[in-house]
């Protein structure tokens, strides 16, 4: 793999760094945070943690977004004009659609519920979330990139394994000797 077939050190750093941060926020929000009851004392570290790994991602994906618009991105796995290059594009778009979509909700949240008094503690946790309308578009819009990410990793997979075009190598530390 070459630099044209290869993405840069930044991006390849970004998208695993992000992946793992993703995956932990997505496990966070839908085992732990969903099914905490707002009464336990515990909830609002956690909800802490969840909206600052939120954060975190967004920025993550405005960088991630700008190093791939500045330095350029290698030339597509698949033959242009065949339909996995455009089923790969509109899955790459809509994976950062729903991840700006999602964050996005999630700040819309803690505008609507109060978060900044409620981490400084001037307000207490209310009873549920629930009715929250952000929280329902949140919530949906999380379930959705789910089952975006999982098409993704299994498209990886298949490509990696049944393919064997070595597409996981574009994604891969690049050796300093080359």
């Amino acid at each position: 793999m070459n630099s044209t077939t290869q993405y840069n050190r930044i991006a390849v750093a970004l998208h695993w760094l992000m992946a793992v941060l993703v995956i932990l926020s997505l496990l966070q929000g839908t085992i732990l945070l969903e099914h905490t009851p707002n009464s336990d004392p515990e909830k609002l570290s956690a909800l802490q943690g969840h909206a600052l790994f939120g954060l975190i991602i967004g920025l993550l994906l405005i960088l991630r977004y700008l190093n791939i618009k500045l330095r350029n991105k290698p030339e597509s796995a698949n033959p242009q004009g065949s339909r996995m290059a455009w089923m790969s594009s509109v899955a790459h778009k809509l994976i950062y659609l729903l991840i700006l979509s999602v964050v996005g909700t999630g700040m819309a949240m803690a505008v609507e519920a109060d978060f900044a008094s409620l981490f400084a503690q001037t307000i207490t946790m209310p009873e549920s979330f629930d009715d929250l309308l952000t929280r329902t578009a949140h919530t949906i819009l999380t379930k959705l990139l789910i089952l975006v990410l999982l098409a993704h990793i299994g498209a990886a997979l298949f490509h990696q394994f049944i393919v064997k075009d070595h597409l996981m190598r574009r994604m891969r530390w690049k050796r300093f000797n080359q």
